[in-house]
């Protein structure tokens, strides 16, 4: 049975990310967020990223005595990819996204989703979007912190 690779990497204005490749066999869900997460009341890196699965990593700053920034506008649990699971064969069109009740929303192609969309080669999905800043920004807060994760899409099948 063949499978369908999802390529994301990095648009313009994103978080900065190191592309991801995902092979999504037919029934495949795969969770887009930051590793940070909730433990015992604490926020911590509860996940671990890589190039293959959906977790976006914290970045270290140009400040190296502050820790490393995770974009403000992206949730833990932020969005959910999955290749249709009832088809015998994958196709380039059964790939979908959702947003999960994220604060800052999911966008295709700069619109905000509200239900399921499919994804095509050359969209762009955003999670989140910029924070703008202002006078109660406090000054640790870099425009990392501010920036969505925006990425390009790019399908194929193996």
């Amino acid at each position: 049975m063949s499978a369908i690779i999802l390529i994301l990497t990095p648009g313009t204005g994103s978080f900065p990310f190191q592309s991801k490749t995902l092979t999504m066999p037919s029934g495949t869900k795969i969770m887009l967020g930051s590793t940070e997460g909730t433990v015992n009341g604490a926020r911590s890196s509860v996940r671990v990223p890589s190039m293959t699965n959906g977790w976006f990593a914290p970045r270290q700053t140009e400040d190296y005595s502050m820790p490393a920034v995770s974009p403000l506008p992206l949730s833990s649990s932020h969005a959910e990819l999955w290749a249709d699971g009832n088809k015998a064969r994958c196709s380039l069109s059964s790939v979908h996204i959702r947003d999960l009740d994220s604060a800052f929303g999911t966008y295709v192609n700069g619109m905000r989703i509200k239900k399921n969309s499919t994804l095509k080669t050359g969209d762009t999905i955003s999670l989140g979007s910029r924070i703008p800043r202002n006078e109660k920004t406090p000054a640790y807060i870099t425009d990392l912190h501010l920036s969505p994760v925006i990425m390009k899409v790019t399908l194929s099948l193996s």
